[in-house]
């Protein structure tokens, strides 16, 4: 028999029938499901972090420049084509959007090209009047055309509180014509963010609002480029938009991936606690071992093998069983037939190797350390009390 093998029979037989220790099987299984619910909660997590973080990149915008009205706009332009940094025009102002004595204060923003935001951001999930007209007209949330009891087609004044009328004290303003309802379904886009084209504000907002939308972040080096060539200009990335909402939802996510180590965690504290009581009930058999020429060493390495087989097995088998799950919901979307009507929003699962290499490594290292007591125990039995000891 060789030693492996016979390690295998040590660990899994009862100490006086042979047969198999079925009972191993509770820590077995309480590792594969804390890998499967770790596994699961973080790839649903990253997924809605993808879904979300796209989303809010696109209808943010990248990056942002500021003050550009106070630079060499020639010049600015030329550094950025030099550097195949593309960009466009945009404008940006909190204004009040009124409609028959409701009124709510809102984020305009002005985009030069439009309608590749609007097909790019507010599809699908957008209701248009004929495209013939749409650089004209206004695009709302849904949820503020609710508040202000708008539809498609409705007129609505714009008003800006920090330009005021010098003849009639009121402040500037503008009717647009709703043109589109979108839903976008994240953070307060709905009610707090309104969009047009660019043209149509740049009589009616103040000049200083004026930035270049950019269709991807900067590196740190150029930053610094723009900063020392254009010190008044304002780098903005849609990551410090919503530092606060991003860094929540990494929380949220390993808040609940916590939870999966802890069902692995207690797996561990039940290996231990049958693995005392196997070194309790094979006390003879340990004894016998030492006689025959086993080191103190090698009944350690017994249990320590068994704490790493037992990891190993469990977490891959979690891990696979993950990865089926992920694949069957890419095609039968099982996310929505687990939970019909309890998601806002379709996102994808995503399983980072990253993530599969710490579930190895936490599970390893717990397991590990559930079987140092009960190996220790057994290396420093003595064997010549051992062989002749009786429960």
């Amino acid at each position: 028999m060789s030693r492996i093998k016979f390690i295998i029979k040590f660990i899994v037989s009862k100490q006086n029938t042979g047969t198999y220790n079925w009972n191993l099987l509770f820590p077995f299984a309480g590792v594969v499901i804390g890998c499967l619910t770790v596994s699961l909660t973080l790839s649903v997590m990253e997924g809605m972090e993808y879904a979300i973080f796209t989303k809010l990149e696109h209808i943010s915008f990248p990056g942002k420049l500021m003050n550009v009205i106070s630079t060499n706009e020639n010049e600015l332009g030329n550094f950025l084509q030099t550097n195949n940094i593309q960009s466009q025009r945009g404008i940006e102002d909190q204004i009040i959007i009124m409609n028959d004595g409701e009124f709510r204060f809102v984020a305009i923003h002005g985009i030069e090209d439009f309608n590749d935001f609007k097909h790019k951001v507010l599809l699908p999930d957008l209701f248009e009047m004929d495209s013939s007209t749409e650089n004209s007209n206004l695009y709302i949330g849904r949820s503020l055309a609710v508040r202000l009891d708008l539809s498609l087609g409705d007129a609505v004044l714009l008003a800006h509180p920090e330009r005021i009328n010098i003849f009639t004290g009121l402040p500037n303003r503008k009717q647009m014509i709703i043109g589109g309802i979108f839903d976008v379904e994240i953070l307060d886009y709905n009610q707090k963010h309104v969009f047009c084209n660019y043209d149509l504000l740049s009589d009616f907002l103040p000049e200083k609002q004026n930035i270049l939308y950019l269709d991807e972040p900067l590196d740190s080096q150029l930053i610094s480029n723009i900063k020392t060539l254009f010190p008044k200009l304002r780098y903005m990335y849609w990551e410090k938009n919503h530092g606060s909402f991003i860094s929540a939802m990494k929380l949220e996510k390993y808040t609940y991936s916590i939870i999966g180590f802890l069902i692995v965690g207690i797996a561990g504290f039940t290996l231990m606690s049958m693995m005392s009581l196997s070194v309790m009930q094979k006390i003879p058999q340990i004894g016998i071992l030492r006689a025959i020429g086993m080191n103190s060493s090698d009944i350690k390495n017994i249990f320590i093998f068994q704490a790493i087989s037992t990891s190993i097995i469990s977490s891959a088998i979690g891990i696979l069983l993950s990865l089926a799950f992920i694949q069957l919901d890419n095609y039968f979307n099982l996310m929505d037939v687990l939970f019909p009507g309890g998601l806002f929003f379709d996102f994808p699962l995503i399983l980072k190797n990253s993530y599969i290499v710490l579930i190895f490594i936490v599970s390893l290292i717990l397991l590990i350390i559930a079987g140092l007591y009960p190996s220790i125990k057994a290396s420093n039995i003595d064997p010549i009390k051992a062989i002749g000891f009786r429960r």
